[in-house]
């Protein structure tokens, strides 16, 4: 099973989530699982290995990979892609800042869903830059998009691309065929880039289910850039390899002017182990969400018996929790808190924006005991 974790091994794993504060600290913080690699993921990778597979390669076509990409696509999410629209790139923010700076203004807006991943803002900022809010509402049924805002700083004369997090992160939050499309035609008629980062598009529970933005029109292809990966899924993100598609007559050529050292050669064991994760990884990956299913209402139990004072609203996506703690008077970064005297390290909603005061992101990627100690401590430390 994959959640049958060893705790003994996960706490003392290399890599900052569990390095970084020591193993005597629970981590529930970056977004890497406590989960294994996939073993047809490892085997495949120790092949390449094996057979002396570590020189200059996946140059000539057919590259395995962007097969892979076109076939998992279309397979997945019923998404037809070309694998000419394709293009390799180390991780999602590398083809973000890459997006930004080849399609987008100096000087001008980029619209993000706040609260959202911090890398945006820092990417944003970085290339030059500004991002305007457009923060999501939360709703009886859930969190939703304010089309009606959104509709307003996308008139604005200085903004030039809608960033989407889709599924987002941290709210959990998949849009439908309905809400793309209304960000479609708002993009349209103010004549802005969508870029949508799509890394966590396998994990997303019933009955949601994840649409790729490009793919719910011929309009929708032409104004839309795409991010995704398979790092997330498969719980490898130090194997560095991602993916920029956009099929637009008007992105797709400016996107390909970029010389191709400047982005470099791409990390061969990383497209190996692309490649396997894709082709073999179907069961293993309904094995993996049919988990994290359960973790994010065990959560939901937790809270409820442990902290009370918590607001929590399972994500429809994600293995990520946006957890409201302003009732437990904490102040503006209870993560401070519940490290200080719980020994749990959680990020800090404050590094999400504004919206982001009195929250923290508990990433519940591991084991129902894990997680069980994770809320424990924290409510120790309350």
């Amino acid at each position: 099973m994959i959640f049958d974790l060893n705790l003994e091994r996960v706490r003392n794993r290399p890599g900052i989530k569990w390095e970084r504060h020591g193993s005597d600290v629970l981590a529930a913080w970056v977004a890497d699982m406590d989960v294994e690699v996939p073993d047809f993921i490892k085997e495949a990778v120790v092949a390449r290995i094996n057979e002396g597979g570590l020189g200059y390669g996946f140059y000539d076509e057919p590259i395995p990979v962007l097969e892979a990409f076109k076939s998992r696509m279309s397979h997945a999410f019923d998404w037809n892609v070309e694998t000419s629209d394709v293009l390799r790139v180390h991780d999602v923010i590398q083809g973000l800042e890459w997006v930004l700076d080849t399609l987008t203004p100096p000087g001008s807006g980029i619209v993000l869903q706040t609260p959202v991943y911090p890398p945006f803002y820092s990417s944003v900022e970085g290339t030059g830059r500004n991002w305007v809010a457009n923060p999501l509402m939360e709703t009886e049924d859930g969190w939703a998009l304010d089309f009606d805002h959104l509709d307003q700083v996308a008139a604005r004369d200085d903004v030039s691309a809608l960033l989407l997090c889709h599924p987002h992160n941290p709210c959990g939050y998949v849009m439908t065929a309905t809400d793309l499309a209304q960000i479609i035609e708002i993009a349209d008629r103010h004549d802005l880039v969508v870029i949508s980062d799509e890394i966590h598009c396998d994990l997303v529970y019933s009955p949601h289910e994840h649409i790729p933005a490009a793919s719910i029109s011929d309009l929708a292809a032409q104004r839309t850039v795409t991010l995704t990966a398979a790092t997330k899924t498969f719980n490898m993100a130090g194997l560095r390899m991602a993916f920029v598609h956009s099929s637009s007559q008007q992105y797709l050529p400016q996107l390909k002017e970029i010389r191709p050292r400047m982005i470099g050669g791409i990390n061969g064991l990383g497209q190996v182990a692309t490649v396997a994760g894709w082709e073999q990884g179907d069961a293993w990956i309904a094995e993996l969400v049919e988990g994290l299913d359960h973790n994010r209402h065990l959560l939901s139990e937790l809270l409820s018996e442990h902290l009370p004072q918590v607001r929590y609203r399972p994500p429809e996506a994600t293995y990520l929790a946006w957890l409201d703690c302003r009732d437990l008077d904490l102040g503006e970064d209870p993560a401070e808190t519940f490290l200080s005297r719980g020994k749990v390290v959680l990020n800090s909603g404050l590094d999400f924006g504004v919206e982001g005061a009195g929250h923290v992101r508990l990433n519940f990627a591991t084991s129902p005991e894990m997680l069980t100690m994770i809320v424990e401590r924290m409510a120790s430390a309350v």
